[in-house]
């Protein structure tokens, strides 16, 4: 995907003037970030808006004692960074890509000139927010109220549905991911979520192999974000 159409899919800027992705075109740039390198960390402002052409970037939560909680993951045609625009630093959360990824890079004060000048752009943003916002509910519900059996289901269905490709044995998720990453995304240790993905593998709900997820029975693992322990 080019600049231009990514920009012209981003649902920050629908409804805007030509004008304004002109402006946004000539401003961006793409960056080359290799894996486990930063958009930004905790306590940066920074200085960009950024919308993913190819790879994977992690918003996750890191404490002063240096525990990591991985929130969710962006990857082709999502833009995120725009709080930079409150003008504050990143408090809470920082962005790192998983592997080598191509990003463009916005220059947050260009967005906010424009979001000035067309309020358009201020609605959309608002909009997109709000949904974040709720599916963040959505996910601290599931890490308070839900057993990790349902956790661990829940993130291999949303990995399904973002990451997926149809196959004739089933969905398979285009995404190496290790037992580790899938415990850290889940709140759970390496050996219980172990546990619970052989459990799934001995219902024939899903087969592993090399860091890689088929989902042979969808339906059963979308239950099984319903399960109490």
């Amino acid at each position: 995907m080019d600049i231009a159409k990514a920009l012209a899919q981003c649902q920050w800027f629908e409804g805007a003037p030509q004008r304004v992705f002109d402006s946004l075109y000539k401003a961006a740039r793409v960056r080359h970030f290799d894996s486990k390198t930063f958009l930004y960390r905790l306590g940066e402002e920074g200085e960009f808006v950024y919308g993913i052409l190819q790879g994977f970037v992690r918003i996750k939560i890191t404490s002063v004692q240096g525990q990591e909680f991985a929130i969710t993951e962006f990857s082709r045609n999502t833009w995120l960074g725009e709080f930079t625009l409150s003008g504050q630093p990143a408090r809470m959360f920082e962005a790192q890509a998983l592997e080598g990824s191509s990003i463009i890079e916005i220059p947050k004060r260009l967005l906010k000139q424009l979001a000035d000048d067309h309020k358009v752009i201020y609605q959309n943003l608002f909009i997109a927010q709000s949904k974040r916002t709720v599916q963040m509910c959505e996910l601290l519900s599931g890490m308070l109220f839900y057993p990790l059996s349902a956790r661990v289901a829940g993130r291999l269905v949303w990995f399904a549905q973002h990451y997926g490709r149809q196959t004739n044995k089933g969905i398979l998720i285009e995404k190496k991911m290790s037992q580790q990453e899938l415990a850290d995304l889940t709140l759970g240790s390496r050996q219980r979520v172990n546990k619970i993905l052989k459990t799934f593998e001995q219902e024939q709900i899903l087969s592993l192999a090399a860091q890689t997820f088929l989902v042979r029975n969808l339906a059963a693992l979308k239950a099984k974000t319903l399960l109490t322990e």
